[in-house]
């Protein structure tokens, strides 16, 4: 059967439409169209589904949202109650339509778009709601034609019951894609090819996919699914020459479901693996991240560790100039081992399919416990309950083994501290540093560790600048008490990150794994007051210890409530109610945010919940959303990964005319936000 050529698919479309129609159902010779209802009842506040039926005639089809080579979608305009709002249409999944050299994508057999009708909350339903839609949609064949219809529906408040309507909604339903954030799906080019790989998937059998933009698929050449591990790859040709966008948006269709409802079509939206930076791009790529790290120093991320770098400066200044370098290049090499070591980490987890980004380790209990209780300790070292003489120690007389291996583990302890957060420059060369091979993103992870270490690496070459501090001394023993302060909110932040992540559950584990640490602790302290130690002491206060760090760890579990702060002018966010917002014409701002993101609570606090700035987000009618990662969220992953970033704070503006996303600086201000939104 011949398919429609380019050249025919514009004459249709500039020869003009056919007359317009007016009437609850349309019908020619080519399709007939009409308008139905889901029998429900309807509530105020709560969407309700409507479709527009499409029953093409056999030989003719009509086109999906990305129509391929040639075609256009069909469109549509309400006509709507006052304060009822519509979605947008929800295509199902299509089938190729081949007509070499051109491929659309389409409908040849009856099919449902359908869209979700929303009423205004408080309001009441009255017994039949009037919509209209006026529908544009062309249809080809042999020759292609517009046509346009002005189709209109009561809608019964309290619809009669109907077997036969109800199920052609639930069969359209199995069929319209579906995102699950359960299953990951990667995706890079490889020798002509576009390669997905899909983890934590169901036996689902051979694979296709259809682009949801673009035109760089070859869909004349075979695409090839294999299974192996577990893991489920499908690898797609690509026509030569292809440009991929940076990020691949479309839908996986199965032979078999990908979920016990029944949905064999999988919405997917993630980076192309491939799109490394260019060679001329990576000494910018490395300077970002060197100027990252270098701010980060300065970030909200690493309040909890002043403590520890005060008291460092002040060892350094009363150094001699090859212990004080010694210091420095120690204090930088626990930097450079640990961001290396956490990047390694990370890439070989997101290689294994695991959806993590920056900051992953903070989403574990078990792994904010520890880092909560190393804190705690070092607070109750600080003032004086024991001494640990490899850590931090009686500074007024430090030995000479003590310095390199303290400094050692400081920088291990910032970096533990302040890396789950992004600083300027800092969020795009993580970007980057992901898409690159393995080695280039350990390249990327060395500049930034040397960034991030160099204050301590130049006054430790030039102690001279720290001329204007005293000399080490007993005084020294006062100023870790009071330093000790910064060090008690840490773990008191730490706590509240807990509480989110797992929930109430979590405050027994931490009152009681607290007081086993400080007794232990304090009973260690004791033991070493004494002339000679008392092994029972010493032992026993460790036992404690022990106990402390690995019972909590243990038990504590994220829990399954929901995260999201709940202020009145805000939402959950989730890319369907993005699609939601941006359909009913409003601005979008997006929040993505976590607990243990302290650059992202002090903008929140600074800036976000500043009067003035809820007013401007009121008076803009813009949509306020909250992307909280406190817990692992494949689907906020993804989402972060689509704007050009790994880790928050991030903060993102979309607006409904379809233009390029905003992306906001990591810090903000009111004038930050009242200009972008001036925009």
């Amino acid at each position: 059967m011949a398919r429609p050529t380019l050249l025919g698919v514009l004459l249709a479309v500039f020869l003009g439409p056919l007359p317009l129609p007016a009437a609850p159902l349309f019908k020619d010779a080519q399709l007939a169209v009409d308008l139905l209802s889901e029998p429900k009842a309807l509530e105020p506040g709560r969407p309700f589904t409507v479709a527009l039926r499409f029953r093409p005639e056999p030989g003719w089809h009509i086109y999906w949202k990305n129509p391929g080579d040639s075609g256009l979608p069909p469109s549509i305009v309400w006509k709507l109650p006052e304060g009822y709002t519509a979605g947008p249409l929800q295509f199902p999944q299509p089938e190729k339509i081949l007509a070499p050299p051109l491929v659309s994508y389409g409908y040849e057999t009856e099919t449902l778009l359908l869209a979700e009708i929303t009423p205004p909350a408080g309001k009441p339903i009255p017994p039949k709601i009037q919509i209209a839609a006026n529908l544009d949609w062309l249809v080809c064949k042999e020759i292609c034609l517009p046509g346009k219809a002005s189709l209109d529906l009561a809608v019964p408040s309290q619809p009669k019951e109907n077997v036969d309507l109800q199920g052609l909604f639930d069969e359209i339903r199995r069929e319209i894609p579906v995102q699950n954030p359960a299953i990951t799906v990667q995706a890079k080019p490889h020798n002509g090819l576009l390669e997905f790989t899909v983890n934590q998937a169901p036996d689902t059998g051979s694979l296709s996919f259809f682009p949801a933009e673009g035109d760089y698929v070859d869909e004349f050449q075979p695409a090839k699914t294999t299974v192996q591990s577990g893991r489920t790859t499908l690898r797609t040709p690509l026509k030569k020459d292809a440009k991929l966008p940076g990020v691949i948006t479309g839908i996986l269709v199965a032979e078999k479901p990908w979920d016990t409802s029944g949905h064999r079509a999988l919405e997917i939206s993630i980076p192309c693996q491939s799109l490394s930076p260019s060679i001329p791009q990576l000494p910018l790529t490395f300077l970002f991240a060197f100027l990252g790290g270098l701010i980060l120093n300065v970030m909200p991320c690493v309040f909890p560790v002043l403590s520890l770098k005060a008291l460092h400066l002040v060892q350094l200044s009363g150094e001699s100039r090859g212990a004080a370098r010694s210091e420095g290049f120690a204090y930088t090499a626990g930097v450079l081992l640990s961001l290396l070591a956490l990047a390694a980490l990370l890439v070989v987890l997101r290689a294994s399919g695991q959806a993590l980004g920056w900051g992953f380790q903070l989403q574990s209990p078990p792994v904010v416990w520890l880092l909560l209780a190393l804190l705690f300790a070092l607070s109750l070292n600080l003032l004086g309950f024991f001494e640990f003489n490899v850590l931090l120690g009686n500074l007024s007389g430090k030995g000479p083994r003590q310095g390199w291996t303290g400094s050692f583990a400081s920088g291990l302890l910032a970096v533990a501290v302040a890396s789950p957060c992004t600083a300027p420059f800092m969020g795009v060369a993580l970007a980057a540093a992901f898409a690159l091979p393995a080695v280039g993103t350990l390249a990327v992870f060395t500049a930034l560790a040397l960034g991030f270490s160099l204050p301590i690496l130049l006054l430790s070459f030039f102690p001279a600048l720290l001329s204007f501090l005293p000399k080490p001394g007993a005084w020294m023993n006062s100023l870790k008490k009071i330093l000790a302060l910064p060090m008690l909110l840490a773990v008191g932040w730490l706590a509240w990150v807990l509480f989110r992540i797992s929930g109430s559950a979590a405050f027994l584990s931490v009152l009681l794994g607290g007081s086993a640490l400080a007794v232990g602790l304090f009973l260690y302290g004791r033991s070493q007051r004494t002339f000679p130690p008392r092994a029972a002491l010493r032992f026993g206060g460790l036992a404690l210890v022990l106990i402390a760090a690995a019972g909590p760890a243990l038990v504590l579990k994220t829990a399954s409530t929901d995260l999201v702060a709940r202020h009145p002018d805000r939402l959950a966010w989730s890319e369907e109610e993005v699609t939601r917002q941006l359909a009913a014409g409003r601005t979008v701002f997006i929040d993505f945010t976590a607990a243990w993101c302290l650059t992202c609570q002090v903008n929140e606090r600074v800036v976000l919940s500043q009067p003035e700035i809820q007013a401007a987000f009121r008076g803009k009618n813009v949509a306020f959303l909250v992307a909280d990662w406190t817990r692992r969220d494949a689907a906020i992953t993804a989402a972060l990964q689509k704007y050009g970033r790994e880790g928050v704070p991030t903060y993102v503006i979309l607006r409904p005319d379809g233009s390029a996303p905003v992306l906001l600086p990591e810090i903000l201000t009111p004038n930050i936000i009242l200009e972008a939104l001036r925009r």
